[in-house]
């Protein structure tokens, strides 16, 4: 399906029920398709919408700066009638979550994070900027992608491995790599603070790419956090390990203890 934005093209995925709606965001060189476990399953008892960012996927819009993703994303919702919605982001997808949930406060009720962080340590942030400049340098895709595998902690999984490296050769490099700093740029700890919805955590513990101390300062901020935790994942757990995952989410999703004030509860998969 396709949506006309600021004379861009923006591809999304529509499907399953008609009510209770959950946004699926991507991260950064991803695309609406990352999520098919999710939309297969989940879309039996939800309404899943899954969204291809600007530039990414089928969408056009290379030129179109991170700062203006959210609006992307609040243009869909409004072109598809929904008024209320769970939005579930991975990385960058869930820095887009952030903002759309400051932004339309009453329309977001719930965000779930996978894998995500605000800021990193120093020496991590260093060696973040070296991987994605090597898209800069002749011949320097086909390195990042590895060494993003092994960052990632998925080399292991020959399915993903391959999935990845085959998408890796279709990006454009030097949008990535723009896109990267754009996102690395922005400051949303203030925004993230600002939340009073329910924030689910979704942590990989093999994935070295999102250091613990990241995941400390968005459980410290967070109002209502809960803490979902993977130990056998790295990056992708929605990929590794899509039953576990999904019924983490549905958990989430119906929990109880999710619209509770003032609390973290820290859980692992069953």
């Amino acid at each position: 399906m396709e949506l006309s934005w600021l004379g861009e093209t923006l591809h999304y995925t529509d499907e399953g029920a008609t009510d209770d709606a959950i946004l699926f965001l991507h991260g950064l060189g991803g695309n609406a398709n990352n999520w098919l476990h999710q939309r297969r399953a989940i879309a039996e008892h939800h309404r899943v919408i899954a969204l291809d960012f600007p530039g990414h996927g089928r969408s056009t819009g290379t030129s179109v700066p991170f700062g203006q993703y959210a609006a992307a994303a609040q243009a869909l919702l409004d072109h598809l009638r929904v008024n209320e919605v769970s939005v579930v982001g991975l990385a960058m997808g869930a820095r887009v979550g952030i903002t759309l949930a400051a932004r339309s406060p009453r329309r977001v009720r719930r965000l779930t994070i996978v894998n995500g962080y605000l800021e990193l340590p120093p020496r991590e942030h260093e060696k973040r900027v070296e991987l994605y400049d090597l898209l800069l340098s002749p011949g320097g895709a086909r390195e990042w992608a590895q060494l993003l595998l092994e960052g990632m902690g998925v080399s292991g999984h020959a399915g993903i491995a391959r999935g990845f490296l085959a998408s890796a050769d279709r990006i454009d490099p030097a949008h990535v790599n723009a896109v990267f700093h754009q996102v690395d740029g922005v400051d949303q700890a203030e925004e993230f603070r600002g939340l009073a919805i329910p924030v689910q955590l979704i942590v990989g513990e093999r994935d070295q790419l999102v250091p613990t101390s990241s995941t400390e300062q968005l459980t410290a901020l967070a109002r209502k956090a809960t803490i979902s935790r993977f130990p056998d994942s790295g990056h992708l757990p929605y990929l590794e390990d899509p039953a576990t995952f999904n019924r983490a989410l549905e958990d989430f999703l119906h929990s109880q203890a999710a619209s509770t004030d003032g609390a973290t509860w820290d859980t692992a998969p069953r």
